[in-house]
């Protein structure tokens, strides 16, 4: 059973495992600036997650 405090980090894995998918989807033709949003979007999700714990 989920608690109240279990949404928050079931919500920062979400985000982590999208950032991280979406991450991983970028080949050699992406952008530098896309590259890095990419990037600067997997370490929020993980701070996030850090948050959350």
């Amino acid at each position: 059973m989920s608690t109240m405090y279990d949404i928050p980090r079931q919500a920062a894995e979400r985000e982590l495992d999208a950032a991280q998918a979406e991450l991983s989807s970028l080949d050699a033709t992406a952008s530098p600036s896309r590259l890095e949003r990419a990037l600067e979007r997997v370490e929020a999700a993980r701070s996030a997650l850090a948050l959350a714990a």
